[in-house]
């Protein structure tokens, strides 16, 4: 049995007005979607905001390696077809009027498609149905939704089917990290202009030992003490209440009981942290909460999003265009070579994990006889230290540069997993 105590409210920053944003929505055109789709288009009408529809056409299996790319490619542009035209229908289902928003089909795997449009568009928020466990073969079922809150850089808000309009209510995990800050401003940033925010963080369970320095008393002071200050480092519009509760309990489970006790109708969450708090308690609850929830979960990622401008030329991002990714990583190397770097390996089972950091970049070169990529780093002399990693089954190569061109990152997608390559400081 949990037991709770509340925080009272402190004297808060204000500011008058949201900022504008694009919303992407993403949606496969059926009733699961529904949701996400309504919410979208009541937060991008109360924002004043720009709605962006996509969908992602995943190709049907061809029976075998030697069928013709013709045949390849016409599986795939009709798959495109159908997505769009279920979407299209899905708008005017959805908003009983005709279809006013346009639809983007995008190709690849859902997740990572997503992801990379989301920052491309340089969009504040991602909007996706959010499905149940046991629905297989979903192209945005609760997994997809999971895979993309673990990957993306841009918060995801996962929404139920049956969603009609902006959350008013939203329960927000704190673990006092710098992660948690984001996210409580996140959920300010999520509900209505009249809605209400709680902080809550779920104290574990404590055995009482006749050696303990301290008892419980100091540490609920401790927490209470914390969840104050956090509220008064928060900036909150007009019309919006924040307030802050501790609970004893199991992260997830008692949280998302929290959630029902109270109504609320968003759950919201870091995803991915880096701090040991963060990994012991933000980490799992994502999972936990992204398959058991029933209301509306946003999922603010560890990193902010990276001011980008992704190139759209064909020689600077060419999903699916081998012929192509040798001239591209030449280029690449020829305008990094040097350059210390990071290279990171985001897996959708475990996580984002570093490989290695500050070895300068050698090359990035791609065979096509073994359909490999290989990074080599380190330093250009013989007895210097080197790293290699080869990397099979790429399906997508992304140079990511900034407003003033230069290279901020080499992205590759292959399998359920993105290697990520950037620069050092």
């Amino acid at each position: 049995m949990s037991t709770t105590s509340m925080v009272a409210p402190l004297q808060v920053s204000v500011t008058t007005a949201r900022p504008a944003a694009l919303v992407l929505v993403a949606s496969d055109g059926t009733g699961q979607s529904d949701g996400a789709l309504r919410v979208a288009l009541a937060r991008a009408e109360a924002l004043r905001a720009t709605v962006e529809v996509v969908t992602v056409a995943v190709p049907d299996p061809i029976a075998t390696p030697e069928t013709p790319f013709s045949l390849w490619s016409e599986a795939l542009l009709q798959r495109r077809n159908d997505q769009r035209q279920a979407v299209e229908a899905q708008i005017e289902r959805v908003t009983a009027r005709p279809r006013v928003n346009p639809v983007t089909v995008l190709d690849g795997t859902p997740s990572f498609t997503i992801a990379r449009a989301a920052i491309e568009q340089h969009a504040s928020l991602v909007v996706v149905g959010l499905g149940r466990h046991n629905v297989i073969d979903r192209l945005f079922s609760d997994e997809t939704a999971l895979q993309l809150a673990r990957i993306s850089r841009v918060p995801v808000l996962a929404v139920p089917a049956a969603a009609t309009a902006v959350p008013r209510h939203a329960v927000v995990a704190v673990d006092f990290s710098e992660l948690s800050l984001r996210a409580a401003q996140a959920a300010i940033e999520a509900v209505s202009d009249d809605g209400r925010v709680e902080l809550v963080h779920v104290m574990p369970y404590m055995k009482e030992s006749p050696f303990a320095l301290e008892g419980e008393e100091p540490y609920r002071t401790w927490v209470e003490d914390r969840l104050a200050t956090l509220i008064g480092s928060l900036v909150v519009p007009p019309g919006i209440s924040v307030n802050a509760v501790a609970v004893r309990g199991r992260p997830a489970p008692d949280l998302l009981a929290y959630a029902q006790r109270v109504e609320a109708d968003l759950v919201v969450a870091g995803s991915h942290g880096r701090g040991l708090v963060a990994r012991a308690f933000l980490g799992s609850v994502t999972t936990k909460l992204m398959r058991a929830a029933t209301c509306s979960v946003l999922a603010v990622p560890r990193d902010p999003p990276p001011s980008l401008t992704a190139p759209r030329d064909a020689a600077h991002a060419i999903p699916r265009r081998e012929e192509a990714w040798t001239e591209l990583l030449e280029a690449f190397t020829r305008r990094n070579l040097g350059r210390r770097t990071i290279l990171e390996v985001d897996d959708l089972e475990i996580g984002a994990q570093a490989q290695e950091y500050n070895y300068p970049l050698i090359a990035a070169l791609y065979d096509g006889r073994d359909h490999r990529l290989q990074i080599m780093l380190g330093d250009r002399t013989a007895h210097g230290r080197h790293l290699s990693r080869n990397i099979g089954g790429v399906v997508a190569v992304d140079v990511l540069s900034d407003g003033n061109g230069h290279d901020v990152a080499l992205r590759l997608e292959h399998g359920s997993s993105q290697t990520l390559l950037t620069f050092a400081p």
